[in-house]
């Protein structure tokens, strides 16, 4: 096995591993909504508990992938740009070719 190879096994244990502790916060956060109301622990504080854990999964996933977790951004999408020798300017926006 060369290098490469052996990189993209250790890479694919890493992310398998995170996968494993997705699974496994889902498991707690699920146990945690049953007992909240009768140990009493404030929903801010398994909140916040939440919040520090996805933040650390977040670090996992780009030490190992080089890049991170954007969530989905809402609004309109805008067009294109496209530099001014790619595309004749009375064709831009059009969607086409010439």
């Amino acid at each position: 096995m060369n290098r490469l190879e052996r990189e993209w096994e250790i890479r694919l244990h890493l992310l398998e591993s995170i996968a494993r502790s997705q699974e496994a916060l889902a498991a707690m956060l699920e146990s945690a909504a049953d007992v909240t109301a009768a140990a009493g622990v404030s929903p801010a504080a398994l909140r916040e508990h939440v919040r520090v854990l996805e933040g650390m999964q977040a670090a996992l996933l780009r030490t190992v992938t080089g890049t991170g977790w954007r969530p989905p951004k809402r609004g309109t999408p805008v067009s294109p740009w496209l530099k001014a020798g790619v595309c004749p300017a009375g064709q831009r926006g059009t969607g086409g070719v010439a």
